[in-house]
């Protein structure tokens, strides 16, 4: 059978127990030995155009972000992130051996079914009912910062963190979908990274007058002034600042809910209080 007509009877065989998914890959909830297993089965990204580009651009040499690669190695990276994760005490689901093995030439992740709710979920019933949930989770991200930066392991970091990403489940935050990345960059940039995204979407999931008080909860938990320095450099002095706030203008016109990085920055920069501290001396970030 080819790989196409396999990957079809595959897809076809788990078609009763698909999820909604908004990505290109499908993901399945399979009942197996009394429990739920959750099944991901990679694919090419949408829009096919577009990543047969940056394929053909990996493949002369020029790196390209892990959701560009291919499903096998996108595969490969996921459930490498996934067992750092774990070993290191961090809550990721765990790496199933797959129930499938006849099917092993697709490229598909096998992992414990987490039942929890998504932060989405919990910030869009308001900042108030929600903020010791987000306590913790400032201080859960804190400390996985500090031993990523102390050990320089780029795994430790989750760059696709938006809030549909992230499930509290048994008092705990599990994060999940590690399919995006930059291997080759350092552990600042990384960080950078996963705190503008997250703190992005969480914003979007608030109403506009919540957000100064998410923001300012975060600043005081995350005490990392080069994090945050590195942040606002990377937006506010990149080359061609006209462009880009026009750019941002034009975004905010289009959706006033959008929340982006300029907006970002600029709500951490006035914040009132003292400004951030690092907790220690680091080097070569």
């Amino acid at each position: 059978m080819s790989s196409r007509n396999q990957r079809r009877d595959f897809l076809g065989r788990l078609a009763s127990y698909a999820l909604k998914s908004l990505h290109s890959n499908d993901a399945f909830r399979i009942p197996y030995q009394g429990k739920s297993v959750f099944v991901k089965v990679y694919g090419p990204k949408k829009p096919r155009f577009l990543y047969e580009i940056r394929t053909l651009l990996n493949r002369i040499g020029m790196c390209q972000p892990i959701e560009y690669l291919s499903p096998r190695k996108r595969k490969d990276c996921e459930e490498a992130y996934l067992k750092s994760w774990s070993e290191k005490g961090f809550c990721v689901p765990q790496v199933l051996a797959s129930p499938f093995p006849e099917y092993e030439e697709i490229p598909h992740l096998c992992t414990t079914f987490v039942e929890g709710v998504t932060l989405r979920s919990i910030l869009r019933k308001g900042y108030a009912s929600s903020r010791e949930i987000l306590r913790g989770f400032f201080e859960d991200l804190s400390s996985r910062h500090t031993l990523a930066f102390r050990t320089k392991d780029i795994f430790l970091f989750h760059i696709d963190a938006n809030t549909q990403n992230i499930l509290v489940a048994e008092k705990a935050f599990y994060h999940v979908d590690f399919e995006m990345g930059r291997p080759w960059e350092q552990p600042m940039e990384c960080a950078c990274r996963e705190i503008s995204k997250l703190l992005v979407s969480m914003g979007e999931d608030l109403n506009p007058d919540e957000r100064k008080p998410l923001y300012r909860l975060f600043k005081s938990i995350y005490r990392d002034r080069d994090v945050l320095e590195y942040l606002d450099r990377s937006v506010t002095r990149r080359p061609f600042q006209k462009l880009h706030r026009w750019r941002n203008e034009k975004k905010k016109a289009k959706n006033p809910q959008r929340v982006t990085l300029y907006d970002l920055v600029d709500a951490l920069q006035h914040i009132e209080g003292e400004l951030p501290f690092p907790p220690h001396e680091k080097q070569n970030r």
